[in-house]
């Protein structure tokens, strides 16, 4: 019976890491398109951002709209020199480095930026902003749980975000928690029937729970069988004990 438990256990595992296994490699696409939240010039006075690096940032945001990356990257690296606490200035310089083919240095800058946010938001536990693009930078760093308790912290904060709630149903898909991404997809859905994205993540998602639940009904059944069988060996074991005692000898008289 133990045995037949931690198949149980290791089969579950391997279906997830198989559904994670092709969806890390989503994951990488999903965070370079994904809408990251951008510190804009009004942000400068409460984030405590040098004037001069938010200039710099928003000439490196220009840039990326034209598409002229290397143009993007050293803007952002001019901001980061100013402000080496810049955490988007982070996020955005991994994401120019990603398009440029550069994977050592976008992967520094990725970390980077998490590291950054983690420190801001010791700072400001409240920042729904900081936790998504966190989440962001550990989505292209592999670290897929991170990124869910991650995001799970700014839909806590920002419910009403159909962004939010969208990268958060992709994040729970990738660990595997499929009824709570197909919640989540669906709520960025009930906020935004509109996003297209949200609608075709949760197909993919509601496939993943069915595909999931079938598992786990299968597996359920075999553990069934199998305590079954061994049940009725140990009555048949116990039954030939018995018939096998030896018949006492009548008492002399």
């Amino acid at each position: 019976m133990k045995s037949l438990l931690a198949l149980l256990v290791i089969g579950l595992f391997v279906f997830s890491q198989a559904g994670c296994g092709s969806k890390k490699q989503d994951a990488a696409a999903n965070t370079t398109t994904a809408s990251v939240n951008t510190t804009t010039t009004e942000d400068v006075a409460t984030n405590s951002i040098h004037p001069e690096a938010q200039k710099l940032f928003d000439q490196g945001i220009e840039f990326d709209r034209q598409n002229k990356d290397a143009e993007a990257a050293d803007a952002f690296k001019k901001a980061i020199e100013i402000a080496p606490d810049f955490a988007e200035a982070h996020l955005r310089l991994a994401m120019s480095y990603d398009v440029l083919q550069e994977k050592k240095e976008a992967e520094e800058e990725y970390k980077k930026a998490a590291e950054t946010y983690q420190k801001s938001l010791r700072q400001d536990s409240k920042d729904a902003k900081a936790f998504y693009n966190m989440a962001l930078a550990y989505n292209k760093l592999g670290k897929m749980d991170e990124a869910a308790k991650a995001l799970r912290q700014a839909v806590k904060l920002e419910p009403e975000n159909d962004d939010y709630q969208y990268e958060f149903g992709l994040a729970l898909g990738h660990v595997a928690q499929y009824q709570e991404a197909v919640n989540a997809l669906e709520k960025a859905l009930e906020i935004n029937p509109d996003n297209y994205r949200a609608q075709d993540a949760l197909e993919h998602a509601k496939i993943d729970l069915q595909r999931w639940q079938s598992m786990v009904r299968q597996q359920e059944a075999i553990a069934k069988r199998q305590s079954a069988k061994e049940n009725k060996n140990d009555n048949a074991n116990t039954s030939s004990n018995i018939s096998t005692l030896p018949t006492p000898k009548p008492e002399l008289e």
